[in-house]
């Protein structure tokens, strides 16, 4: 068999990432996603239904809890403690009650795939509900929803390297502070971006969830060993910063929305169900595990990274710290690479030059470079991670994982269900609905007074 072009090799770095338990977090889980929908821009690549093909019915039940898990855990889940401080113990019920709807959202999507074997991910789900513009409107909403992580990335780097350089009056070229180390964040990023073959940054990208793990130890380490205590107090409950807690965990349990290609990748689909709680319940543990130590180690001083909290010089922080930072440095180019990709595929149908050519080449790496400059400037001008998390939380995560597979459910199937199903899953979207409002709002509000 000839080799592929390049774009080609790029969707099926996404794909790889998939099988081999390396899809760990949503933006790369989408690429798989994106190529098992054989979703192409039109005039572009041809669809690789073979590719998908292949990747449909391989992977054990085993690796299919692995890859829920692992899609389920990020720097959400490093953010639990300050929901938890922030909405005081209360907010483990809302997180109890957004894993519960966001289970709730992936099990009617798989419900909407078992009843027509022909739906391969969520994009087929969208356009048979609304032939018009289901498949338009889901993959925008992922796009924007990458976008809105990448940014969040990028100040999370800022961030964790003002943490590990603490020099306030470092001035370079006229940028100091945060923006000077935004700006280093965007420079380390930058050669990742421009490759077009990632099918060996994909293997990297399991990295992130094992990260997130070793963060979760050194945390209990440093309380214990390093005498930091967990003695600080938390309130009960705080109705004020309700909405802060629910946009901290919509964003966490995003990566639901491509729970359907984990469904169609395994070779026995009728234990998803087993797998999605199984996968749900671990995340879950995770996030009051860390909402609970983390608040009781730091208190009203908790930050929306959890990490930063952690003093520099002890040993547990630094591999704390560390790993952290090069999460995003694993993921980023796989997280842009749907977006570069299709973008790629429109621009070079208007290129004079062969698209294996050096120029065609060029002209990509300027397309990815504007991509990243743009998120950079996303970054600098919105430096605030939580405020960051909990908008795209609350506006676009709950609409793709749980409004929309709701009403996606219903348009399918409200005459040939009961009238309880139906008012319930009709309770579950206006809940949602509400609480992402509110969580919008008050993200709004907080980004526009800072």
């Amino acid at each position: 068999m000839g080799s592929l072009p390049p774009l080609e090799q790029e969707k099926q770095a996404g794909l790889k990432s998939l099988e081999f338990l390396s899809s760990n977090d949503k933006q790369s889980a989408y690429s798989a996603a994106e190529l098992e929908a054989g979703h192409c821009a039109e005039g572009g690549c041809p669809c690789d239904t073979k590719a998908a093909a292949h990747s449909a019915g391989q992977s054990s039940f085993f690796q299919a809890v692995v890859n829920s898990f692992v899609l389920l855990i990020g720097l959400g889940t490093l953010s639990s403690a300050y929901a938890i401080e922030k909405a005081g113990f209360f907010g483990l019920l809302v997180l109890c009650i957004t894993a519960a709807f966001y289970w709730i959202g992936s099990k009617l999507i798989v419900i909407c795939m078992e009843a027509d074997k022909s739906l391969m991910n969520y994009q087929d789900v969208g356009n048979k509900a609304f032939p018009r513009w289901g498949r338009l409107l889901i993959t925008t909403c992922f796009y924007i929803d990458i976008l809105g992580c990448l940014v969040g990335y990028l100040v999370s780097m800022g961030d964790t390297m003002m943490h590990i350089f603490p020099h306030p009056q470092l001035d370079i070229l006229g940028f100091k502070g945060k923006t000077l180390f935004t700006l280093l964040a965007f420079l380390v990023i930058l050669p990742s971006v421009w490759f077009r073959k990632l099918s060996t940054i994909s293997y990297l990208s399991f990295w992130c969830g094992m990260s997130i793990i070793t963060t979760i130890i050194c945390l209990l380490v440093a309380g214990v060993k390093d005498h930091i205590g967990f003695s600080q107090d938390v309130a009960i409950f705080r109705p004020a910063n309700v909405p802060i807690a629910t946009g901290v965990y919509t964003f966490t349990f995003g990566a639901t929305a491509v729970f359907p290609s984990v469904y169609k990748s395994m070779k026995n689909p009728s234990r998803f169900t087993e797998v999605m709680t199984l996968s749900f319940s671990m995340a879950a543990l995770l996030n009051v595990i860390v909402g609970i130590i983390g608040s009781v180690m730091f208190g009203a001083m908790t930050k929306a990274q959890v990490h930063l909290n952690m003093p520099p010089a002890l040993i547990a922080s630094k591999v704390a710290i560390w790993a952290t930072l090069l999460t995003p440095v694993t993921q980023f180019a796989l997280f842009l690479s749907p977006i570069s990709c299709e973008l790629e595929q429109v621009m070079i149908k208007y290129l004079p030059w062969k698209a294996e050519s050096r120029m065609t080449s060029g002209a990509c790496i300027m397309l990815r470079t504007t991509l990243l400059i743009a998120i950079a400037m996303g970054a600098l001008l919105f430096p605030y991670f939580a405020n960051i998390i909990e908008l795209i939380g609350s506006s676009v995560s709950v609409t793709l994982c749980v409004i929309f597979p709701g009403v996606f459910y219903l348009k399918l199937f409200s005459h040939k269900i009961p009238k309880s199903r139906f008012a319930g899953i009709c309770v579950v979207i206006g809940v949602s609905a509400l609480a992402g409002v509110a969580g919008t709002i008050v993200s709004i509000q907080d980004l526009i007074h800072k």
